[in-house]
Parts: structure tokens; sequence; C-alpha cells
């Protein structure tokens, strides 16, 4: 019987180019898979992944490291202590992206909270796969690339800033503070790793509508932040048929009775106490 492989980090192809070689040089045997199975593309990201035996002596290694832990696996110590009165909202300028925009203005609203809308863009950038002699013809080209990756960002959060706007102008949404953020990377890791950083009080993300066909990558990334991280997670779907809390009439709470759920329990109803 073959031994459980364990995702140990999802990364950029590059940087899990990188782990895995200094994990093998360490005797570790590792495996790259693409994180989007159905269109596997590497702009998607990657998964770095490892035999379950080996996942303590791994963690052990990327920890005892400083550069692996921050620059690549993205393990860094959080700067702020304490949950801070934000909500942050990863967005990819989608009509659910906006959705959840919705929700969490009005959430920010009852908590007197500020909004953090934060999008990451990803770079194809890979100069280390590329023959040595077509490496200059390449910088000229990567440099294009990047500037009309950053251009078209920057166009698609003015654009997204704009509507936002109209929608508080004509209280659609309340009027609270907002601000906008850039990252780039692997999407699940940079939001993951602003949450480590910045520590908000909740997270809310938008998904599709259950009758879409098409491919829904942020469904992935949704998925990845809700199994991963410590923060109150909420996924909202595009057809949601209300914008506030407070018109929920009833909360279904899934759970097998294990410990650990208690305490999600506990947690589930603090956070939603005020509505």
């Amino acid at each position: 019987m073959e031994e459980k492989l364990v995702t140990l980090a999802i990364l950029t192809y590059t940087k899990a180019q990188i782990l895995k070689n200094v994990l093998e040089n360490e005797g570790i045997e590792t495996y790259i898979h693409n994180v989007n199975q159905i269109q596997p593309v590497v702009s998607s990201g990657v998964r770095l992944r490892i035999k379950e035996s080996d996942l303590p002596r791994a963690l052990k290694i990327t920890e005892s490291s400083a550069w692996l832990a921050e620059s690549i696996v993205g393990e860094k110590t959080p700067k702020v202590e304490h949950r801070t009165k934000k909500v942050l909202i990863p967005v990819d300028f989608s009509n659910y992206s906006m959705k959840a925009c919705e929700f969490g203005f009005n959430f920010a609203k009852s908590f007197d909270a500020e909004v953090i809308l934060l999008h990451v863009y990803f770079t194809p950038i890979y100069a280390s796969s590329l023959p040595y002699g077509d490496v200059f013809n390449y910088q000229i080209s990567d440099e294009e690339t990047v500037k009309n990756v950053l251009h078209k960002v920057h166009d698609d959060l003015n654009t997204l800033s704009e509507k936002i706007k109209q929608k508080v102008a004509s209280g659609e949404f309340p009027d609270v503070k907002y601000t906008c953020v850039l990252r780039e990377g692997i999407p699940e890791e940079e939001i993951l790793r602003y949450n480590k950083e910045h520590r908000p009080r909740i997270i809310i993300m938008g998904t599709r509508g259950k009758n879409q066909k098409d491919i829904d990558l942020i469904g992935s990334v949704t998925a990845e932040i809700i199994e991963r991280s410590h923060t109150t997670v909420l996924a909202i779907p595009e057809n949601t048929p209300f914008n506030r809390f407070n018109e929920v009439k009833r909360i279904a709470f899934m759970t097998n009775f294990d410990q650990r759920d208690l305490i999600a329990f506990d947690s589930f109803i603090n956070g939603l106490s005020p509505f």
C-alpha cells in the first residue's frame, strides 16, 4: 500500500522548485502537482507534496530557516497579536466578488470596522526554466508582460473602486472606510499571509452560484482558505437573495460532534451574536 501524500505548501512553480531541491538534498522525496486538476496550468500555482511520514522533518527544515519560512513557505510570524477591527474581502473583480463586498460592507458597518479589499495577481515568470541563451530576450518580453499585468490590475481595481463609490452614493452600500491592497503571488498563499500579518476580524469571500457551469477557480481558493485559516471565513454564493446578516432567519451548523466542533460552534455564535 502506497504511503499517503500530504501538501506541504502551494507555491509558484519557481518557489516550489527551490523548496523541492532543499528538501531532496535532505533526503525527503517530493512531488509537484497542479492545483487545478481540471485545467492544469502552472499559473494556478502548484502543490508541493511529500509523504506523510516525512512531514515532521520537512516542517523542521522549513521552520529552522527564516528565508525558507518567510520567503518560500510564507510562515511569517504575525505582526499583530490581537484581532483588528478589519474585514478582509479578497476580490477578483467578478460579480460574486461584488456580492462579497455587499455583505462585507454591511458587516463592517455593524462593527464599526474598516474594509480591506485584497486582490492577488499572478505573473507567470519562470526564468530559471529557460535555456541560458534565451535569457536576454526573455527579460525584455518579461518586463512587458509584467507591465501589462500591472496595468490591467490597476485598471480593474480602479473600476471596482468606482463601482463601490457609486453604490455608497446611491445608498446600496453603507459608507464605511475601505482600503485597496494589491499583492503578487498565489491567491490562497497571499491571502493567508495577509491574514497572519494583519489579523482581521473576519474574511468574507464570494463563490459562484450552484448553477454556474464554468470552471470555478475561486471556489478552490475559497476552500483552501476555509481549510487553512484560523480566522472565521464566510463564503457568500453569487445568487444569495439577501445582503445583510440580520436578514438570515435560520442557520445550519454541520458537525460530527468532535471536540473541535464545540470550539468552532462557540466562535461561530460569538461572531454572529450581534445579528
